[in-house]
C-alpha cells in the first residue's frame, strides 16, 4: 500500500487533504496554519474560499476499503484517543463508534466512547459500553472503577458501592477505589452505616479466599503497577503525599466537560514489539499504531485491483472513470471538464453546494496526484480506454467541417478583429474546448429569423483569451475563412454545423484586366470616403484602424482583398446586404456593388446627410 504513504511522514494516510497544488497529505501532518509552500513540488498553497483545509472524501472512502480490517481498528482506536485528547467529543464519539461497527467487542473503543459519553453528559449510554466492558474483562479493575463513577454521577450510590467492592475483591491495594467507598461510608446520605472500614476488610478476605486456589495467583492490579488507579488524586492532595493531578493530567487539562474524576488510559495499538519500536523513535502512540498498520498491511496486502473496483473510480457528474481528476477545496473530486462545466453555471459545489467563488478566480484546476496513481496502478487497461476515448472526442471537435461550434451573434468577417466578452455557460465551454483541442477555431454566424443562425458565417481564430474571475471571459478574434451551413446541429447546448468553405472564382486574360482595373477604381473611392467622412467615420477609424494596404495580386487568397471585407464592416449597410455581399464568390459582382454604394455616398447633393454610423453589432 505504499501509494496511500504520506510524503510528509511516511505513514499511511490519516484524514488526507488535498492541497491546491494537487498533492495529498495527513492532515495533521499539514498543521494549523496551512504552509505556504507544497512540501513535494514546493509550489504556493491556498486554501482558495475555504476557512480551514478538508479532507480528501474520495481519498478517504479508499483508504476504509483498502486497509484490512486490523490496521483501520488500530487507526480508529488512535484517532478516538487523539480526539479525546483534543477534547472534541462528538468526533470522537463519531470516530469511536464507525470502529465499533467494525468490532462491537473491542473494549477499548468501548472504553473511548464511554468516555466521550460521561463527556458528553450522557450517562446512561455511558453504562451500556461499561456494562460490555464488565462482561469482556471481568478480572480487570477498570471497567467497573468507570462504571462506578457513572452510578454516583447518576445518585445510585448503593449501585456504586458495589462497584468499588467489586473491584477491591479484584485488588484491595486499589487506593481510588478504597477512596471512594469510605466517602461514600462516611457521608449523612450513607446507603450503609458505619465506616468503611469492615467493608474494606471483607473485601480483603474475598479477595485472598478466591485467589488461594489458584497456583500463582495474585492481585492484577498491585500498588506499584496500578498505573493512573495506582494513585488516588484527591488523597494524596489531602495527605500532602504526592501530586495533585497524575502526570498524564497535568499534560491534558480536561475539558469543562469532562468530570475530573474520569481518568484515562492508555491503550496501545499493535503488538508490544511495534509499540516499543514506536517509542524508541520518539513517536506518539497514534503514529506507533500507524506502524501497526503498515507492517500489517505488508504481510496481508492484496493488491489495489482486488480491493477497488472502477465504480470507486468514478466522477459523480458523468459516471466514467476519472479523466483529469481534481479536488476542491470542499474536499469533493470531479473530472476537470465535468467541474468545469457545472461552474458554468454555477460557482458552487455540485455536491455540498459550499462557494467556489475563489476557486473558480484562481483558475488553476491541478490534477490529484495521488488519485491518477492509484488509477495506472489499478486499472491500467480502464484509464487507457478512458483516454482514448477523450482523445477520439477531441478529435472530432477537432473537425473544422463537420460538427463545427456556431457562436451566433452578429457578422464577422475575413481578416477583421472582433472581440467578444463570453458570458453564457455554453460559449464558456465552446471556448474552453476550442482551446483544449489547439484548433483555436470556432464559426460565426448572425442570427436569422426562423432558422437558428444565417446560412453563411466566418471562422474566427482565438487569439488571445482573458479569464475574469467569475469564469466570464474576454476574448480576442479575428475572421479567417467563409463557410456555408449545409447541416444545423447542437452539441452540449451550443449550436453546431456541417460546413463548406467558399472561394472566389478565378478569372484571366481580359476579365481579370477588367477585374483589375475595377479594383483601383473601387479602391480609390474607398480612399475618398475615408479621406472626406464625418465626425462618426473618423471615430469608427479611430477604433477600426486605417484603410488596408491593397494587395498586388488581387486572386492570392481564396476570399478577395483584404480590404473589401473591411469596408463592408464599417459602411452603413443592413445587416441583410451585408450576409448578400458575403456569400458572393464572385469579386467583380462584389466590387461592382461597393462601387455602386460609395457612389451613392460621394455623390455631393447626399453627402454629409448620410450618415457614417456603426450599426449595432449585436448583444456578445
Amino acid at each position: 500500500m505504499d501509494v496511500f504513504l504520506c510524503p510528509s511522514c511516511r505513514f499511511v494516510l490519516r484524514e488526507p487533504v488535498t492541497v491546491s497544488c494537487g498533492h495529498s497529505f495527513c492532515k495533521r501532518c499539514l498543521g494549523e496554519p496551512l504552509p505556504s509552500r507544497c512540501l513535494v513540488c514546493r509550489g504556493k498553497l491556498r486554501l482558495l474560499g475555504s476557512r480551514a483545509v478538508r479532507c480528501n472524501v474520495l481519498l478517504g472512502g479508499l483508504l476504509e476499503k483498502c486497509l484490512a480490517r486490523e490496521p483501520r481498528l488500530a487507526r480508529l482506536q488512535s484517532h478516538a484517543q487523539e480526539l479525546l485528547r483534543s477534547r472534541d467529543y462528538r468526533a470522537a464519539l463519531r470516530a469511536a463508534q464507525k470502529g465499533l461497527e467494525l468490532a462491537p467487542d473491542d473494549v477499548s473503543l468501548r472504553l473511548c466512547r464511554s468516555e466521550a459519553y460521561v463527556a458528553l453528559q450522557q450517562y446512561s449510554e455511558a453504562l451500556e459500553d461499561l456494562e460490555v466492558v464488565c462482561r469482556s474483562e471481568p478480572e480487570e479493575c477498570e471497567g467497573y472503577f468507570r462504571k462506578g463513577k457513572v452510578l454516583l454521577e447518576l445518585g445510585e450510590k448503593s449501585e456504586a458501592l458495589l462497584q468499588f467492592h467489586h473491584c477491591l475483591t479484584l485488588n484491595p491495594s486499589f487506593p481510588a477505589a478504597q477512596h471512594e467507598v469510605e466517602k461514600i461510608l462516611t457521608q449523612d446520605d450513607s446507603p450503609l452505616p458505619g465506616t468503611g472500614v469492615e467493608l474494606l476488610s471483607a473485601a480483603s478476605l474475598d479477595f485472598k479466599s478466591s485467589s488461594s486456589g489458584k497456583e500463582g495467583a495474585g492481585p492484577l492490579l498491585s500498588p506499584s503497577s496500578g498505573g493512573e488507579y495506582g494513585q488516588d488524586p484527591e488523597k494524596e492532595m489531602e495527605d500532602g503525599k504526592g501530586e495533585a493531578l497524575s502526570e498524564l493530567n497535568q499534560l491534558e487539562p480536561r475539558s469543562p466537560l469532562e468530570p475530573a474524576w474520569w481518568p484515562r488510559r492508555w491503550k496501545d495499538s499493535g503488538t508490544p514489539a511495534e509499540r516499543q519500536e514506536g517509542r524508541s523513535l520518539g513517536i506518539g502512540e497514534e503514529t506507533a499504531a500507524d506502524t501497526a498498520a503498515a507492517k500489517s498491511n505488508h504481510h496481508h496486502e492484496l493488491e489495489l485491483r482486488d480491493l477497488l473496483s472502477v465504480s470507486d473510480l468514478e466522477c459523480s457528474l458523468c459516471i466514467r472513470m476519472f479523466f483529469e481528476p481534481v479536488t476542491t477545496p470542499c474536499g469533493h473530486t470531479f473530472c476537470k471538464e465535468c467541474l468545469e462545466r457545472c461552474l458554468d453555471h454555477r460557482p458552487n459545489c455540485p455536491l455540498c453546494k459550499q462557494s467556489l467563488r475563489e476557486y473558480l478566480k484562481a483558475g488553476k484546476y491541478n490534477p490529484t496526484v495521488l488519485l491518477v496513481e492509484i488509477m495506472a496502478a489499478t486499472f491500467p487497461s480502464q484509464l487507457a480506454d478512458r483516454k482514448r476515448v477523450h482523445e477520439a472526442e477531441m478529435a472530432e471537435l477537432s473537425n473544422l467541417t463537420r460538427n463545427i461550434p456556431i457562436f451566433v451573434c452578429t457578422m464577422s468577417f475575413p481578416g477583421i478583429s472582433c472581440p467578444l466578452h463570453v458570458f453564457e455557460p455554453r460559449y464558456r465551454l465552446m471556448m474552453r474546448r476550442c482551446q483544449e483541442t489547439g484548433t483555436k477555431m470556432f464559426g460565426m454566424c448572425m442570427y436569422e429569423t426562423g432558422k437558428s443562425f444565417a446560412d453563411y458565417g466566418c471562422m474566427l481564430e482565438i487569439q488571445r483569451i482573458e479569464f475574469l474571475a467569475d469564469g466570464r471571459s474576454l476574448v480576442d478574434t479575428k475572421g479567417r475563412r467563409r463557410f456555408r451551413v449545409l447541416r444545423r446541429g447542437h452539441r452540449d447546448g451550443y449550436n453546431t454545423a456541417d460546413i463548406e468553405y467558399l472561394e472566389d472564382e478565378k478569372v484571366e486574360g481580359e476579365e481579370l484586366a477588367e477585374l483589375q482595373h475595377l479594383h483601383e477604381c473601387t479602391y480609390q473611392q474607398a480612399q475618398k470616403f475615408c479621406e472626406h467622412g464625418d465626425a462618426a467615420l473618423r471615430q469608427i477609424l479611430l477604433h477600426r484602424g486605417p484603410l488596408p494596404e491593397k494587395e498586388e495580386d488581387i486572386q492570392a487568397t481564396k476570399d478577395g482583398p483584404a480590404w473589401c471585407w473591411w469596408l463592408i464592416s464599417i459602411l452603413p449597410l443592413d445587416p441583410s446586404e451585408q450576409l448578400r455581399l458575403f456569400a458572393t464568390t464572385s469579386l467583380r459582382a462584389r466590387l461592382t456593388q461597393l462601387k455602386h454604394i460609395l457612389t451613392g455616398i460621394l455623390q455631393p447633393c447626399d453627402y454629409g446627410h448620410q450618415p457614417a454610423d456603426l450599426r449595432p453589432r449585436g448583444r456578445i
